[in-house]
């Protein structure tokens, strides 16, 4: 297959091949969506020595700024937007991308002219040395770009942005380097630093009519370098050269997670099977026996689920990739069904019209990249818990004693477990979730000790962890009816309930974990929409260093904290008091 290109959207990854194009991003529910289209321009490979530099430059700007807000556009962008839209009657989207083009303009003019300049006088002291001027002048463009770039990368949305980014170098490279030296936004980093500084040291001062038509062909000129030597670096047969592009790759990657890498290879194998001739329709008199076109299936499965209002366009996409127990990239291969295929289908398809989700109809679900099976007795795991395990692992070592609160099915003890080499409880009150929590610890062969407990009750006295991590039912009792049919009607009420104001496991576990956690141990918690606040407090009493994580649609998602010094503690207790259960 011919050069894929990439560039990363708010939040998710775009795949591009020729005229095909995906996007597979988080959407405002946190759930994965996945976006396909033909684009009217066509991306063709130029191998021509400094042509090819241009075109990457306008094709990779044009797909980048199309898609940078395109896909996962949030309603607090609408409301920058809206009245603007309404009165020049254009798309509020393309009124908000006309804003943040207008905004990096004037933040560069500032930044990039007016104030390198009096920096570089200062520093100078007005030398009459024009080339000392110009040489501080280039140094000080390139210093601030760096600057900003470095203070962007400890903003969230930007730590987000740039993991995604890494995501595209992983996939186009198949490496598990998270550096590519041509990868789009490292070439506009390492091109715009290269042409400051020539620029500024050449300080042309000719007739100023003509002065930015002949900067223009300098910055043209130098970006086209630019590409030709990151190219080099990335195709070059030294070993690990192409490493040294770090130099500016740093500032806009990030090493994702294993959900961010998951979300882009939805994208990736969206297009790359988008290529296959054989996607289209096929009569179904092409077809012997009891074999149907697959095409019309697909067409008719998509077609239902949208009258329905599943509107998540990949929905059908995993439905019949279950049914056929075959992966995504598969189903863009896929000519003909049997009849008894299509009557799965229809049969799973019009159980999720109903509103079971896709989880409890397969009895099974994919989490951290592992598969783990889901009843009617267990939660069906969340995108958004992924971001409590993967905080957890930044802080879990080998011989650790961790234990899991409210395992349910077992997904966070068990992906703990198996991403590093610690002793792993996990406790229950429901004996049926304990169950398929155990079944889903032997298929993933991992050692996880099961208790059936009401919290911290039936744990051995004495016994410490280092690390206590809990995904507690955090829903207001009165807030469960206006849940989603797929989550009231079909998770145990048991795994939502979290009292009258949602926080009663929060109270039971921070109070008693004091008891429970080594010195210096650490709680972890996935947490409700508005209880930031709250659980907050609560762990004030006991625990210091306390950490809030968003997740993807920037809702306070994860909570952590260290417990203080046991001198500082103020309800240790150690008479077995306080066993009220919930």
């Amino acid at each position: 297959m011919e050069k894929l290109y990439a560039t990363p959207c708010l939040y998710g990854s775009c795949f591009y091949y020729k005229k095909n194009s995906a996007c597979a991003y988080v959407n405002e529910k946190g759930k994965t969506n996945l976006v396909s289209c033909k684009n009217k321009i066509s991306i063709i490979p130029n191998n021509i020595v400094f042509l090819r530099g241009m075109e990457y430059l306008i094709f990779g700007i044009y797909f980048f700024i199309k898609n940078l807000v395109k896909i996962p556009f949030r309603d607090y962008n609408k409301s920058i937007s809206k009245n603007i839209s309404k009165s020049l009657n254009v798309s509020y989207k393309q009124v908000f991308s006309v804003i943040i083009c207008l905004l990096a303009f004037f933040v560069a003019i500032f930044f990039i002219g007016f104030l390198p300049v009096k920096i570089a006088l200062l520093l100078s002291g007005y030398s009459a040395n024009a080339f000392l001027n110009r040489f501080l002048v280039g140094i000080i463009k390139v210093a601030l770009l760096y600057i900003v770039l470095i203070v962007l990368k400890f903003l969230t949305p930007f730590k987000q942005f740039y993991r995604f980014n890494a995501c595209t170098n992983i996939l186009t490279t198949r490496d598990e380097t998270i550096y590519k030296p041509t990868n789009l936004l490292n070439y506009l980093v390492f091109a715009f630093s290269f042409t400051f500084f020539v620029l500024a040291l050449v300080g042309l001062t000719s007739n100023q009519i003509w002065k930015p038509f002949v900067n223009l062909i300098i910055t043209l000129f130098c970006f086209s370098v630019c590409y030709e030597i990151l190219f080099l670096l990335e195709n070059s047969k030294i070993k690990n050269l192409s490493k040294l592009c770090i130099i500016t790759s740093f500032l806009v990657t990030e090493k994702p997670t294993k959900t961010e890498i998951y979300i882009s290879l939805s994208a990736y194998n969206e297009v790359v099977f988008m290529q296959d001739k054989k996607r289209g329709i096929v009569n179904t008199e092409d077809f012997k026996n009891n074999e149907l076109s697959f095409s019309s299936v697909y067409a008719e499965c998509k077609q239902k689920l949208k009258n329905a209002q599943i509107e998540d366009a990949s929905e059908a996409d995993w439905l019949i990739c279950e049914v056929l127990n075959i992966s995504r990239g598969q189903l863009r291969l896929q000519t003909k069904v049997t009849q008894s295929q299509k009557n799965a289908i229809e049969n799973a398809t019009n159980k999720r019209i109903k509103g079971e989700p896709i989880t409890k109809i397969f009895g099974k679900t994919n989490f951290y990249g592992y598969e783990f099976k889901v009843t009617k007795d267990v939660l069906s795991p969340r995108m958004e818990t992924e971001i409590l395990v993967e905080q957890v692992l930044k802080y879990a070592k080998d011989k650790m004693n961790i234990l899991d609160l409210c395992t349910g099915s077992g997904i966070i003890a068990i992906s703990i477990a198996k991403n590093v080499n610690a002793n792993v409880v996990a406790t229950d009150i429901s004996d049926k979730a304990l169950l398929v929590a155990q079944e889903n610890a032997q298929n993933n062969q991992v050692k996880v000790v099961f208790k059936n407990s009401n919290m911290f009750e039936n744990l051995k006295k004495g016994k410490k962890f280092d690390i206590i991590v809990s995904n507690p039912p955090y829903i207001p009792s009165q807030d469960i009816s206006k849940l989603d049919k797929e989550v009231k009607d079909y998770d145990p009420k048991i795994a939502l309930d979290g009292g009258e104001d949602g926080l009663d496991f929060y109270r039971k576990i921070i109070k008693e974990s004091v008891n429970f956690l080594s010195d210096k141990g650490m709680i972890f918690f996935e947490i409700g929409i508005n209880q930031k606040k709250s659980i907050v407090k609560m762990l004030e009493e006991n625990f210091d260093n306390i950490k809030v994580v968003k997740d993807y649609n920037r809702i306070d998602r994860v909570v952590y904290a260290k417990l203080k010094n046991r001198k500082e503690i103020k309800n240790v207790r150690t008479n077995g008091k306080d066993k009220k259960k919930i």
